[in-house]
């Protein structure tokens, strides 16, 4: 269990998290992986960081229904469910050294991508969906990030911001379900694990709160900046421990 202080520590991080989702819909993981894996193992991390997003892109997803477009998103959501086994496999087999290093290094490479407005030609076409919508889903259900790379995808097809946040909730919901039922059958999920994502729902709920009052009307170069504050210290936290331990 999360003492007092890894406690506050998580719940700032979660509640910030759940603000950058709660008005663009992908990047909270990016910013509580890197802080929960200071304090607890990379697959209760996992499984924490996809339950609070389940239960906030539910409540998003609900609220911008009307513009899925699931004929659009067919390709990208079958590409992401055919990966989530394979993301599975690698969470419950991997050494969480090598987990930790990786997500680490993933969500610096992804926050580059973030801070320089990375285009990958590729995402334009319709076609790549299946390509963007596997790896997207494999780095999600293995290391808890890939949000970014689905982003990268949707953003590059033109439409409308309630769109965008609308497809991303609906691919994001259709991969983590069946990720949750995998990570029951491999028995990943345990009383412990369910307990500390218990106590994180405050900072959730106080974040997604914010998001509503905020999106749209702050500064979103502050917010950015901010936010890759927060994902560039805690990867380099992260990697500097794991590798001073080598």
């Amino acid at each position: 269990m999360l003492t007092w202080m890894e406690l506050l520590i998580s719940l700032f991080a979660v509640f910030l998290g759940s603000t950058i989702m709660g008005t663009v819909s992908f990047g909270m993981a990016l910013v509580i992986a890197p802080v929960l894996l200071l304090f607890l193992a990379p697959a209760p991390v996992v499984i924490i960081a996809n339950l609070l997003i389940v239960i906030l892109l539910s409540i998003v997803l609900f609220r911008v229904r009307q513009h899925v477009h699931v004929r659009q998103l067919g390709g990208m959501v079958l590409g992401g469910l055919a990966a989530v086994p394979l993301g599975v496999l690698a969470l419950s087999s991997a050494d969480p050294r090598v987990l930790r290093m990786a997500i680490g290094a993933v969500i610096l490479i992804l926050g580059i991508m973030i801070l320089f407005n990375i285009r990958i030609p590729l995402a334009r076409r319709k076609m790549a969906g299946p390509v963007f919508g596997f790896l997207a889903s494999l780095s999600i259900t293995s290391l808890s990030i890939g949000g970014p790379l689905a982003a990268i995808y949707v953003m590059a097809q033109g439409w409308s911001s309630p769109v965008m946040r609308a497809s991303l909730a609906f691919f994001f919901l259709t991969t983590y379900i069946l990720a949750f039922i995998l990570y029951w059958a491999a028995g990943l999920v345990d009383v412990e694990t369910l307990a500390n994502a218990g106590l994180l729902l405050p900072g959730l709920a106080l974040g997604f709160g914010l998001a509503n009052m905020i999106v749209g009307k702050i500064n979103e170069a502050v917010f950015r900046y901010a936010a890759l504050g927060v994902i560039f210290t805690g990867s380099v936290v992260l990697l500097g421990r794991e590798v001073a331990r080598l």
